[in-house]
């Protein structure tokens, strides 16, 4: 977990600044472990499955453009890139490269399933994305390397001259400026406007989160106005973090935003459940066929242990486990098979297990949330 600054603790962080400020963290993670090598995320970025994309900051005539190129890049390409004003971003990693799923693990506090990625990015002196706002919460955890951040809760107006590509912000100076170095993490809530830029070559780990927009969970909203609004939880308790679980007081939360009524509970429990494990269509696990499910049929018999596919999304509630998008009733109370899955991301079946959890494991199976088994 990080360590607040102070005498912070997870519920003060969540009543002061989850949604509401940002907050800046020295050493809070240090030594980020485990870690990625600049030249593995430039691996990354050469294959086909891996989102990628790389900006330049180009200055020319006193002024200062930014341009964005997507990947895979050839290896060659990204060998024969200059010195300075340039940035790699690899999205995803998490998926690729599972064991970096660990860095989750430092923000508990936050219920799991509304993380959406791992980025990382690898900048050179000048490199950076420019001033910019996101419509979600990010934690920015600092890897090798200095970059600093300028930070303002101000508004700032889009600049639509800066990039073609980009949505990007009129320069500002912030109202708070860090020099990030290994193991500093600096929090910043949705509508923040944020500038980093490489001081020296440097990593960075963003862990950042997913939040829908409420017309992604309900097709006829009451209130037109909701449409596009995202889905807020400024009014987050520590005690809804538990991993795989949706809370109920997430599901009422979404009903007050779009002014539905409690008895649609059960239909936006289904809707929030099916958003928080749906996969972009480039990494969604492959269906098994007939006879991977019969070896994994198999597997489970024998008592075997199946690790979760790292593309895989899993989550429940207290009537239903969701993957990849899918969902399935819960006919018994499977609640501690599923926490143990989500906090694992591995399955066994213990010799006693009632009948409806392997129904559950053989359901997850044809949803493509295992490994493949030999």
């Amino acid at each position: 977990m990080l360590k607040l600054p102070g005498n912070l603790h997870a519920e003060q962080f969540l009543e002061r600044h989850w949604q509401k400020q940002p907050l800046f963290m020295p050493r809070a993670a240090a030594p980020l472990k485990p870690a990625v090598s600049r030249n593995e995320l430039a691996w990354l970025a050469t294959l086909d499955e891996v989102e990628s994309r790389i900006v330049f900051t180009d200055r020319a005539g006193g002024e200062v453009r930014y341009r964005a190129e997507t990947g895979p890049f050839d290896e060659a390409f990204l060998a024969g890139l200059p010195a300075r004003d340039w940035t790699l971003l690899v999205h995803d990693v998490e998926k690729h490269v599972p064991a970096l799923r660990r860095l989750f693990r430092l923000v508990p506090f936050i219920p799991d399933w509304r993380f959406d990625d791992l980025m990382v990015s690898f900048a050179v002196p000048g490199g950076g994305v420019g001033p910019h706002r996101d419509h979600y919460d990010v934690f920015l955890c600092q890897g090798i390397g200095i970059r600093e951040w300028r930070v303002t809760s101000e508004p700032v107006d889009h600049n639509p001259g800066a990039s073609d590509e980009l949505s990007l912000t009129r320069e500002f100076r912030g109202e708070s400026r860090h020099a990030c170095r290994n193991g500093d993490v600096l929090y910043l809530p949705p509508g923040v406007a944020h500038w980093g830029t490489a001081q020296r070559a440097c990593l960075t780990y963003s862990i950042g989160m997913r939040a829908p927009q409420y017309s992604d969970l309900v097709d006829d909203l009451p209130d037109a106005e909701c449409r596009n609004r995202f889905y807020a939880d400024p009014d987050l308790a520590a005690d809804e973090s538990r991993p795989g679980f949706i809370s109920g007081a997430a599901v009422d939360r979404a009903l007050r935003a779009v002014g539905l009524p409690g008895s649609s509970h059960a239909r936006m429990s289904e809707a929030l459940g099916r958003f928080a494990t749906q996969t972009k269509p480039w990494i969604t696990p492959d269906t098994p066929d007939a006879d991977e499910r019969a070896r994994i049929t198999a597997a489970l018999a024998r008592g075997r242990t199946l690790r979760i596919h790292g593309m895989s999304r899993i989550a429940w509630n207290d009537t239903a486990v969701f993957v990849n998008g899918a969902s399935k009733p819960l006919v018994d109370d499977a609640g501690s098979f599923l926490l143990d899955v989500c906090v694992r991301r591995r399955l066994r079946l213990p010799g006693d297990a009632p009948r409806s959890w392997h129904e559950i494991a053989d359901w997850m199976a044809s949803r493509g949330a295992f490994e493949y088994v030999k």
